[in-house]
């Protein structure tokens, strides 16, 4: 597929709308402040990838050298870029007509995010057990953050490209 604007052919089980159930449509003429929005999301999208990949540095930085970068930069700084990030994004991705599935997947992103805090919670209790084994969610959620974001990506480059 060339384009990332898709439309539907009926209902479709694929709540992320990747299969090939839709089809690439022709590009529409947009009005100047929708492209420009969708350049902005399309860009915010790309830096959303990139806060992602930082957070697996920072992470990594706070466990083997310096545990100031797992409390403030990982935990503080880095889920608040990511989480408000896509909150930010999808007023301006919805002002550049992005698909609503797209729409979707990007706040999906915030909810994760805060899932992620939550797993953490048995653990800054000091729960035992199978309940401090719930925080080991912590990474596969991460791993679930990094899939959304790159399909987020491969969407917004095929949106760059249209």
């Amino acid at each position: 597929m060339d384009t990332g604007e898709f439309i539907e052919k009926g209902p479709s089980n694929d709540a992320l709308g990747t299969e090939s159930a839709a089809a690439p449509v022709e590009p529409q003429a947009i009005p100047a402040a929708a492209r420009v929005a969708r350049g902005v999301y399309i860009a915010g999208i790309y830096l959303l990838g990139v806060a992602v990949l930082v957070q697996f540095l920072f992470a990594g930085l706070g466990i083997f050298f310096d545990s100031q970068f797992l409390a403030l930069w990982h935990a503080v700084v880095g889920a608040g870029v990511i989480g408000g990030l896509s909150l930010v994004l999808v007023p301006i991705g919805l002002l550049g007509r992005v698909s609503g599935r797209t729409l979707w997947l990007t706040a999906s992103v915030l909810g994760l995010v805060v899932l992620q805090s939550l797993l953490l919670a048995p653990f800054h209790m000091g729960a035992s057990g199978a309940l401090r084994a719930v925080s080991a969610l912590h990474v596969v959620n991460a791993l679930l953050i990094v899939w959304v974001v790159y399909q987020l990506v491969m969407r917004a480059s095929a949106l760059r490209s249209a």
